[in-house]
């Protein structure tokens, strides 16, 4: 039978909207693809084995050491930067190092680097970074924990009188191991690291000239320098300290950054570390031996050789 014109006309409203939704789930997929490239980059890995440092850690200051990079890529590598930041400081071009800052050129390459790390104790991160033609990079870094060659030990022992003591001074000098009485102590403030106190609640204290704690036990707010000595309870034992042969834990000691006071309460069998500031003053690792009823603290404390 023959369409009617109502008939088509509804036939071809029904193939353009057929049509449109076509279109429009098109434009849909087309707004939902992703497009975008992954930009790749250079891969690099440090190599591992005894001749190789790979990780983060501990070295002794002014060590020679060895980084094997293995670098590779889908283009070419252009070029390889190194640098280095000291102690927390901007990252710069190592001094005299031709590697530093190298021309390449390769897909891929194998190279080792090797350089020497600050001769003071402190903290060092060398930055490795390989640059493909296209400006494309990857960096990958090592830090080192500098710390000072372990050195012989000697202990020498302490006795120090609290402010209660009239014939036994308070005031210890790390330089010369001297135990001085108030009157000395004042005249020759410069040179004083720790006084030993007994607070109000009876408590043996140890700690700094500049702590006021120790100030309201013993008058030192009058003193020419009060040395801002920090001090820090360790996890020795007795037996840990009396077998100390070098200077490797007190070293271990001084790079920590683990929060020191200016004041400690230390008892029988404790052992604690000294940072001083005075000039001349001694890091030291200090045991206490004995606290007497006669107002006296018995100390051994150990110090490098000279």
């Amino acid at each position: 039978m023959p369409k009617t014109y109502r008939q088509l006309v509804m036939k071809n409203a029904r193939f353009k909207l057929f049509i449109g939704l076509v279109a429009a789930t098109a434009l849909t997929f087309s707004a939902c693809t992703d497009d975008t490239v992954e930009t790749s980059k250079p891969k690099l890995n440090f190599l591992a084995g005894d001749d190789y440092v790979s990780a983060d850690g501990d070295i002794v200051a002014g060590s020679e050491f060895t980084v094997g990079l293995n670098a590779s890529h889908d283009k070419k590598i252009e070029k390889l930067e190194v640098t280095v930041s000291y102690d927390g400081n901007p990252a710069t071009a190592p001094l005299n190092c031709t590697l530093c800052d190298t021309t390449i050129n390769e897909t891929s390459f194998t190279i080792d680097f090797t350089n020497m790390v600050s001769d003071k104790p402190g903290t060092e991160t060398w930055n490795f970074t390989v640059i493909d033609v296209d400006g494309n990079s990857t960096t990958k870094s090592i830090t080192f924990n500098r710390t000072a060659v372990p050195k012989a030990v000697r202990t020498i022992s302490v006795t120090l009188g609290n402010q209660n003591s009239a014939t036994l001074g308070s005031s210890l000098n790390l330089n010369d191991m001297s135990v001085n009485l108030l009157a000395d102590a004042r005249a020759n403030s410069a040179n004083i690291d720790i006084i030993y106190v007994v607070g109000g609640n009876g408590a043996s204290l140890i700690g700094a000239p500049s702590s006021d704690d120790i100030n309201a036990q013993l008058k030192v707010d009058d003193w020419t320098t009060r040395n801002a000595t920090m001090l820090r309870a360790t996890n020795f034992s007795v037996a840990d300290f009396s077998g100390m042969s070098d200077s490797k834990e007190l070293l271990a000691e001084v790079t920590s950054s683990a929060a020191t006071a200016n004041i400690l309460e230390v008892a029988g069998g404790d052992v604690f570390f000294v940072k001083p500031v005075s000039t001349g003053g001694r890091f030291c690792l200090i045991k206490v031996n004995s606290i007497g009823v006669d107002n006296t603290i018995s100390l051994d404390v150990l110090v490098e050789e000279d």
